[in-house]
């Protein structure tokens, strides 16, 4: 009988967000075979009525439905932050079971995910070049022809993600440690994806307590040991949290994928095992400055039109 990767769900004060999704990973073929591990963090010290109340509401959502065969809730009595809970949360689930599919209260998912999720982790579990398993694909991607039904890039994304133990051991809580081995190997560029991106900066960030990204940590240990990252073609999650109700994350419409236009299933086959050049290239040009530029000034020409 073959043995389903569990499911670890992140949640903290987003009850509707938590709901939809919730839903979605109910309506997975899988689901009903499923074990669900639902992550709530604790309220942080002064946390307003607001917060407290919504913070109950989900704990209430999460009892709603019967989301997956198997349930269990683990609640923090005093809040965590983001890193340490996604981290503690992971470490438990690849010890106990080798594996793991990662989730949070903001992305909607295919009815395909956990098909996808749990073919690519039987297809490449002995492949130690393999690191991460991704669902979420960037829309601007479209524009890049990708032949086959998934590829290889070497950037990791944390909007519906699977990994292995073998990959996760490497993985160390300690952001100053891992920015020491970085500048020790060398070849910072590269993981800064040629200087569009300031992840060799953003572990000393996330060391001052300036960053919340446990993936600024993750990605740059895939970096560590040359890890690949596999990528579908067509995306099986939807990011709906970029939407001003994040802790974490400044309104951005870019993210969100229409329900229709998500991928209903993912065949995983043999591919070469290098990074697509053509995405590759495409993400650089996306983060260049030109871009960030051109964005930035749309966002500021709506804000004045609004305002």
């Amino acid at each position: 009988m073959r043995s389903l990767a569990p499911i670890v769900f992140f949640a903290y004060n987003r009850p509707e967000h938590t709901r939809l999704v919730l839903e979605s990973l109910r309506n997975n073929r899988l689901a009903d075979e499923s074990k669900l591990f639902i992550y709530i963090d604790g309220p942080k010290p002064g946390a307003s009525e607001e917060t407290l109340a919504a913070i109950a509401e989900v704990k209430k959502v999460v009892r709603e439905k019967q989301w997956c065969k198997d349930v269990n809730i683990i609640e923090a009595t005093e809040n965590k932050g983001l890193i340490k809970s996604n981290a503690e949360g992971v470490t438990r689930m690849v010890n106990e079971f080798g594996r793991v599919i990662a989730m949070e209260d903001d992305g909607l998912l295919s009815p395909g995910f956990l098909t996808y999720m749990n073919d690519a982790l039987d297809f490449y579990e002995n492949n130690p070049k393999v690191m991460h398993i991704a669902a979420y694909r960037r829309p601007e991607f479209d524009a890049v022809e990708v032949k086959e039904s998934t590829y290889f890039f070497y950037h990791t994304t944390t909007w519906g993600w699977a990994t292995w133990k073998r990959a996760w051991d490497h993985f160390k809580l300690d952001p100053l440690a891992v920015h020491e081995a970085v500048k020790k190997k060398g070849n910072i560029k590269r993981l800064n994806m040629d200087g569009t991106f300031e992840f060799f900066w953003g572990l000393k960030a996330v060391a001052k307590g300036k960053l919340r990204s446990w993936n600024a940590i993750w990605h740059s240990t895939v970096f560590l040991n040359d890890g690949m990252c596999l990528y579908p073609q067509r995306s099986l999650v939807s990011n709906i949290g970029h939407d001003g109700s994040g802790t974490n994350c400044e309104p951005d419409e870019r993210f969100a994928i229409d329900a229709d236009a998500l991928a209903d299933s993912i065949p995983v086959t043999e591919i070469p095992l290098k990074e697509h050049e053509g995405i590759r290239k495409h993400y650089i040009a996306m983060h260049s400055f030109k871009y960030k530029f051109v964005f930035a000034l749309k966002h500021y020409l709506r804000y004045l039109v609004r305002h």
